[in-house]
């Protein structure tokens, strides 16, 4: 699996550091210090991230806060033709608020770009253990080399317990732009719009044979009277972050694809992710973990909902996440891979099942 995505950097990270000091003194009303600030290891494809730790006096104390920063990115090929911070930060918020998704404590959300050179937004730290992406928690990481069968096996039920918890929310009280439709469009027909647009953006130009194949079927077999609530968009467990127990979500990361739509497509695409990892790559999934049709019946079980057009979203799935990986591909120098990466070749053999 190629190593090469188009992740921002951030150069100036002492002058970053400098000028996250004095915002936090602006917006606290006393001297905060940051005496370092750092980029950790597998920063993500669509931001940059920030570790520091903000101190201040309390009388004879000193108090300390660990802190997670994120920034919009600027990058020649991004992955994502827009990238707003502010709609996460209100999804995240939202969530908070309603108290039943545990999320990260907001510290602040900057949209004048004039202190950093881009919007950013501070959440306060949690700690915990994310199953790693890079490289794919089935093939090295904590969760393929410390932890026993049935230890996956409560991570991976805790992951859908706490999917489902987010799919039993009332969307409406949570009272969010992501879910107005453009007038006339339900939220598959926007959303399969989006993906159209992304198609035609991210390819630059090429046609995507697979990708667009598949953006054919799913418009030839939308599903009729379909549910509509707010996705996570990005479900999986590597967006999670689990107690030591590994029985417990402690936070529920990453909500930049957050979408209207039928939620069955949240658990399509976790379970989607996890096969790439598997059969995608050509490794096997990790011993304990549960099959997909538990999955989706643990999911069931605790929602109420159904997931009759589960196979729909399967390929929804692969769609997505094969046109988002053929753009890294372009975007990273691999053009001989735009249609034959790993994510495609997934797809195409699903999309062959079908005729």
């Amino acid at each position: 699996m190629e190593e090469s995505r188009p992740t921002p950097v951030l150069e100036d990270i002492d002058g970053t550091r400098r000028k996250l000091a004095q915002w936090f003194s602006a917006q606290r009303g006393y001297p905060i210090e940051i005496p370092e600030l750092t980029i950790p290891d597998g920063n993500g494809m669509s931001n940059v991230t920030l570790l520091f730790d903000i101190q201040w006096q309390q009388g004879e104390e000193t108090r300390t806060q660990s802190c997670v920063g994120r920034l919009q990115p600027e990058i020649d090929r991004p992955v994502f033709p827009s990238y707003a911070l502010e709609p996460q930060y209100r999804v995240m918020e939202a969530l908070g608020h309603q108290g039943q998704i545990p999320v990260p404590e907001l510290l602040g959300l900057e949209t004048d770009t004039r202190l950093l050179g881009v919007e950013f937004y501070i959440m306060g730290r949690i700690d915990g253990q994310v199953p790693s992406d890079m490289p794919p928690y089935n093939m090295d990481g904590w969760l393929l080399n410390d932890t026993s069968e049935e230890q996956r096996a409560t991570l991976w039920r805790s992951a859908v317990d706490m999917l489902a918890r987010f799919h039993q929310l009332d969307s409406d009280a949570l009272d969010l732009p992501e879910l107005q439709l453009p007038p006339g469009k339900t939220a598959l027909q926007a959303q399969l719009d989006y993906w159209q647009q992304y198609h035609d953006w991210g390819l630059e130009g090429r046609t995507h044979e697979i990708g667009q194949r598949a953006l054919d079927w799913l418009r030839a077999n939308q599903p009729q009277d379909e549910p509509t609530a707010l996705c996570w968009g990005d479900s999986r467990v590597g967006n999670m972050m689990f107690a030591p127990s590994l029985d417990e979500v402690v936070a529920v990361l990453d909500w930049e694809m957050a979408v209207a739509g039928n939620p069955v497509q949240d658990l399509a695409w976790f379970n989607y992710i996890d096969a790439t990892f598997a059969e995608g790559l050509g490794f096997p999934r990790l011993p304990g973990l549960p099959s997909y049709e538990d999955t989706v019946a643990q999911w069931e079980a605790a929602t109420g909902r159904s997931a009759e057009h589960y196979d729909y979203y399967w390929i929804f799935a692969g769609m997505r996440y094969g046109l988002i990986m053929s753009r890294i591909m372009l975007a990273t120098g691999q053009e001989h891979e735009i249609q034959g990466n790993f994510v495609c070749k997934m797809l195409e053999k699903y999309l062959d099942e079908l005729t």
